[in-house]
Order: structure tokens, then sequence, then C-alpha cells
């Protein structure tokens, strides 16, 4: 197995979850007291329990976390909420469906993350005790819901 190129995927991943959490506490944070703002927080907490078991994906390869892309995903996210959707000042329908979408995709990315590492690693001892399909299993639920809630959210905005 290619330890770097390994290293190199799992960051890429790790930095993806951090601008995961942040639009999910974001979008929670907006729509508090709501069914969607109740899902939104049980994401960003299991997405978070996702990102620790890739942290420690990246120490079994011997590899170290990049502050670089990390960081470089939390500036992405923190600038794109300066992207007006509607609204100036305040937080809109359309707003809604713009990070519903950005979840979506980042729901994406993990169900891939997940279906590649329990295809490439299962002979791999340093991964035992790691039930990958659990976290796939998770991911496709997580999108699954993104996805109803960004359609339903979209009717909204849009009529």
């Amino acid at each position: 197995m290619n330890d770097t190129r390994l290293n190199i995927y799992l960051n890429d991943h790790l930095a993806l979850m951090v601008g995961e959490i942040d639009v999910a506490a974001r979008c929670a944070s907006s729509n508090r007291g709501t069914p969607l703002g109740d899902f939104l927080h049980r994401l960003e907490v299991e997405v978070e329990a996702q990102k620790s078991i890739v942290s420690n994906l990246i120490r079994r390869v011997g590899g170290t976390e990049s502050s670089v892309k990390k960081g470089a995903m939390w500036l992405a996210e923190k600038l794109g909420r300066f992207k007006l959707n509607d609204s100036l000042l305040s937080y809109s329908d359309l707003s809604r469906v713009i990070e519903l979408e950005a979840l979506a995709a980042a729901a994406q990315e993990r169900v891939a993350l997940w279906d590649t590492m329990n295809a490439v690693v299962t002979s791999d001892e340093r991964f035992a005790g790691i039930t990958f399909s659990f976290f796939l299993d998770q991911s496709q639920q997580h999108l699954n819901e993104i996805c109803t809630r960004r359609r339903y959210a979209a009717t909204q905005a849009f009529s």
C-alpha cells in the first residue's frame, strides 16, 4: 500500500470534513428549534466523530494532519459566508438551499471516502477493528436526509 498517497487522500478528506462541520454548525444555528436544526446538530456531531476516525487513520499510516489543508478549508468556508443570498443582513431561504447543497456535496465525498477505504485497506492489519461499512452507511444516510431536506428547502425558496 502506498502510505504517502493514502496520507494525502485522508488529509484531503479531513479538510473537507472541517468545512462540512463549520457549514453544518452555521446552518444548525440559523435553523435552531426546528427539525432541520436538530438534524444538522446531529450531523455536526456525527461528522466530528468521523473526522476523529480519519485523524486516527492518518496516524496509523505514519502521516500527520495537514494544518495548511485544514486552514485553507476553514478560510474557504468563512469567505463563503460573504456571498449574498437574497438578503444582506439576515438568513434567507436561498441561504438554506445553498448550505444544504454544500452539505450534500460534502456527504457525497464522505460516502466515497468510506467506500474507498472499505475497498483498499481490508487486508491491512493497521486498520483492524475499524468498520468502514458503518461509516459508509452513516454517510449515505446523511446524504439521503440532506437531499430530502434540500428539496423541501428549494420548494420553499423558489415558491
